[in-house]
């Protein structure tokens, strides 16, 4: 092989898919993938990856526990003689107890995993931070009113 040849010739499947952002959802999304940021300078706010960090898995993780408490904290004190004021809230509780938990767990998940893709974006780490918040406060409001209905 002639050593000039060697040096310009390569071998391509299609178009050179590093041209294009990494899109919201891929193949790659859920299995595992290579992108753990941007590829080129400037690339870490408003892109997307598809691998990420187990921290941020965590903290995701941590955010569903608490939804969860949430519901199962709800449905403790309802039990002792407290009123749900959310009227979409106690839709869900009139439906049964596990229809509540689980729907509202869907629905937790549904949204954490959007900030899961989205976590290069201000918007949702705002989000983030926020809900993190709330569900923070809300945990320490159940406590209260939990200790309060003893």
């Amino acid at each position: 092989m002639n050593p000039e040849t060697k040096s310009t010739e390569h071998f391509t499947r299609g178009p050179d898919r590093r041209k294009r952002p990494t899109p919201m959802l891929s193949r790659y999304t859920f299995t595992g993938g290579r992108r753990r940021s941007g590829r080129r300078e400037g690339e870490k706010e408003n892109a997307y990856v598809d691998v990420y960090s187990t921290k941020l898995v965590g903290l995701l993780l941590v955010f569903f526990l608490l939804t969860v408490i949430d519901s199962v904290s709800t449905l403790v004190y309802l039990g002792k003689g407290g009123q749900e004021l959310n009227p979409i809230a106690q839709w869900m509780i009139d439906q049964g107890s596990t229809f509540f938990v689980v729907v509202k767990g869907v629905l937790s998940g549904v949204c954490l995993l959007f900030v899961m893709l989205h976590k290069n974006f201000k918007p949702a780490r705002t989000a983030l931070a926020i809900g993190f918040s709330f569900y923070f406060l809300l945990g320490a409001y159940h406590l209260v009113l939990q200790i309060r209905a003893l």
